[in-house]
């Protein structure tokens, strides 16, 4: 994940979203884009490739007008500038420009450029397969409004689309809105944008959004260190469970220091909303990591399956059960090679608060534990069963068992083996197959290991042996 690392204060708005593509308003509600309304897109890049997958993208997230240029000339044309004119009107059918920054003849910095010469307030995203930090310098002087490094999912683009749309129609409501008042309205977002001071820490770039909650790289003005923030977005901070679940993360990661999990570094709370600040790691996600490289070496699978043991084993000695141990929960640093667990949002410590009504499933199903699915309350050999589904998830590129609905699911944990790993990944040793699917993996919780401390000697056995 290459991230922009700067002190300066930017002009960069980098849209975020809800996994729902909704944007954030004053007050505490929530707007969501009315995808009916006709946009029109205007995709630039010289890789026909490229322009298939982002018309497909955004026509598939409800965008029916899709215009499509390979170089800098044809997007001037479809924008109504020409590169003898700079300051003629741009097209009023197009409302957003998706631009890859180098192109045959010019480069998307300079056709931006020209964008906001035309005293255009048109949203632009730019593209690259260059790191930010290689032109962050670039971004900023242009004044582009996001930046995507390639390569991007289809969600990615479709939601930054819609929200800088979004963005754009409630900036125009606002200024109606203050011109109505005459000067007197004070335009308030709930979203911290990129160079807000969150009590010391300055964001210098977004990680990621979802349903609940917005995460942040920033740094601290007075070190100069770098952390990850997260905050809860203001829709959320109204529902009473989702405030309780960040306080309980907030308690658990406070309580836990082991090289394995995310440091904890500070918590506290800006425009009402509480937010946490971690350790920042520069890395991927393994749900992340198996859908953009593929199979996993060998040599990494085995210490990430130790990593997260010992991180999991410490849980486990201070009585704390995570309950959501997944791929999506491990962060992984290609560069030096270490797994660590994040998310403790629904992890339970005996004295801690029951968030959930009694019989309400919690974590991921894909990885629960058969007897979770039955009501009983989570204990070191739930998670022992989520670690051994994520492992075999890892390993062979897809969960022990998949579905159509929740209650298959729960069938096929209850009665059904999955299929042994080296029938999936061939050429694996038979001791990976025993510990994952014969182990952890099964189904009465008294045929389990009985701590991960001993899954962590097991493996160091397994490594050795190899």
């Amino acid at each position: 994940m290459n991230l922009l690392h700067t002190d300066k204060e930017t002009k960069m708005s980098f849209g975020l979203a809800s996994k729902q593509a909704t944007a954030f308003m004053p007050g505490s509600e929530t707007q969501k884009i009315k995808l009916n309304e006709e946009k029109t897109i205007l995709v630039v890049d010289d890789e026909s490739s490229i322009l298939s997958f982002m018309r497909k993208s955004l026509t598939s997230a409800g965008f029916s007008n899709i215009k499509t240029a390979s170089n800098g000339k044809n997007a001037l044309k479809a924008l109504g500038l020409i590169p003898q004119d700079s300051g003629g009107p741009l097209d009023p059918d197009v409302d957003l420009v998706v631009l890859d920054v180098i192109l045959p003849d010019t480069d998307g910095f300079e056709i931006c450029k020209q964008i906001r010469r035309a005293n255009s307030d048109m949203p632009v995203i730019l593209i690259s397969g260059q790191n930010i930090e290689e032109i962050q310098d670039k971004l900023i002087e242009c004044d582009a409004d996001d930046f995507l490094a390639k390569p991007f999912s289809r969600a990615e683009l479709s939601t930054r689309v819609k929200l800088l749309i979004n963005r754009k129609k409630k900036k125009e409501y606002d200024a109606s809105l203050a011109e109505l008042n005459r000067g007197k309205f004070k335009i308030n977002h709930n979203v911290p944008f990129i160079g807000d001071n969150i009590n010391g820490y300055i964001i210098i770039d977004p990680l990621g959004w979802g349903k609940e909650s917005l995460v942040y790289k920033v740094i601290n003005a007075e070190t100069k260190k770098i952390y990850s923030l997260k905050m809860l977005s203001k829709s959320s901070i109204e529902k009473k469970s989702t405030v309780e679940r960040f306080k309980n993360e907030v308690e658990i990661m406070s309580k836990i220091k082991h090289p394995k999990i995310v440091e904890f570094i500070a918590s506290g709370c800006y425009n009402n909303c509480p937010y946490l600040v971690m350790e920042y790691v520069d890395g991927v996600d393994l749900e992340e990591y198996l859908v953009t490289t593929g199979k996993i070496p060998m040599t990494a699978f085995s210490q990430i399956a130790h990593d997260i043991a010992s991180a999991i084993s410490e849980l486990h000695r201070n009585k704390i059960y995570h309950r959501d141990i997944k791929l999506k929960n491990i962060l992984y640093d290609m560069n030096s090679r270490e797994a660590k667990l994040i998310d403790f949002g629904i992890a339970q410590i005996p004295e801690g608060l029951i968030m959930t009504q009694e019989g309400f499933i919690v974590g991921t199903p894909i990885y629960l534990a058969p007897e979770i699915f039955l009501g009983k309350p989570a204990n070191i050999r739930s998670d022992i069963y989520s670690y051994g589904a994520t492992l075999y998830h890892l390993l062979t590129g897809s969960p022990p068992f998949m579905a159509e609905s929740t209650i298959d699911l729960f069938k096929k944990h209850i009665n059904e083996k999955p299929p042994d790993i080296h029938s999936i990944r061939t050429g694996l040793p038979e001791e990976w197959n025993t510990l994952i699917v014969e182990k952890c993996l099964a189904k009465d919780p008294l045929d389990r290991p009985t701590s991960m401390y001993n899954i962590q000697l097991e493996i160091e056995r397994i490594s050795a042996y190899v």
